[in-house]
């Protein structure tokens, strides 16, 4: 007489276990930190009225002249980057955007952004015409922003 046999499907995955393991870890530890990641546009503060918000989206959604390429959203994101490389920045319990749009009469407004972390800071500083499209930049960082949006391929 011999033992209870054990069922092929726990011989199956008892031999295959340690890879199931190694899988769900590497999807623990890869996959979801990516997923989960912050960005600029989850600490755009909610408390801007719908013609400041308009006025932020031009400016933030501007691909230049010609609608193509790299839009300010993505090189202001790849500017915090590159001055804050130690990781995720967005995430960091220092981490402040302050977002100041004001109304400059005929259908102009000026937009900055003050983003400081660690107790350093970032300013950028645009005036955009919500009827034309047109934006400026009123400091440098937000002057290169504009000539790199503009002039990428």
């Amino acid at each position: 007489m011999g033992g209870p046999k054990e069922s092929e499907t726990k011989k199956f995955l008892r031999k295959r276990a340690p890879f199931y393991i190694a899988g769900a870890t590497l999807l623990l530890v890869f996959v979801v930190p990516e997923v989960t990641k912050s960005s600029l546009q989850d600490i755009i503060p909610d408390t801007l009225d719908a013609e400041e918000r308009t006025a932020l989206d031009r400016v933030l959604s501007y691909t230049g002249p010609n609608d193509t390429g790299w839009s300010i959203k993505d090189v202001v994101s790849d500017k915090i980057e590159e001055e804050y490389p130690d990781g995720n920045v967005y995430d960091h319990r220092s981490t402040t955007l302050d977002v100041v749009v004001t109304d400059t009469g005929a259908g102009s407004y000026r937009v900055v952004l003050n983003f400081e972390s660690s107790g350093r800071a970032l300013v950028f500083d645009w005036d955009v015409n919500v009827q034309t499209g047109e934006i400026r930049g009123n400091n440098g960082v937000a002057k290169d922003m504009v000539d790199l949006v503009n002039f990428y391929d």
